[in-house]
């Protein structure tokens, strides 16, 4: 077994959680409808391991922001960079569906905000 797929022997697995594997944790555990979890009370490799749990188990809470982005998009230091293919795609299919046109070249930022206008008009 690969050692990244082994978070227990990570060189920092006994580090503090990032904020992003919290905030991650946060937002699954209240979409699978698990109170009892506490991100702050984790290292590393323990929350890598919870996410890993939480993935698995069926979505109790359909109100949770489970697809809103971690971080503002407008903070991303990479917002500027050319947005994904996966974002573009995002973009055509709902931009299709609020008949809209569809933008041919976005940057990151601009695309995830897109993309969360169009999920308000299209429900999508």
């Amino acid at each position: 077994m690969s050692q990244l797929n082994n978070p227990s022997q990570w060189t920092t697995g006994a580090d503090a959680p990032t904020d992003k594997q919290k905030s991650f944790i946060s937002t699954l555990a209240s979409s699978k409808g698990a109170t009892d979890v506490d991100p702050s009370s984790l290292n590393k490799s323990e929350a890598s391991a919870k996410i890993n749990e939480l993935k698995e188990q069926p979505t109790q809470n359909s109100d949770a922001a489970a697809g809103q982005p971690i971080q503002d998009p407008s903070t991303w230091s990479t917002g500027d960079d050319k947005a994904t293919g996966k974002q573009m795609g995002y973009v055509a299919v709902m931009a299709k569906k609020a008949g809209e046109n569809v933008p041919s070249e976005m940057g990151k930022t601009e695309a995830s905000q897109k993309i969360e206008e169009l999920k308000g008009k299209t429900g999508m």
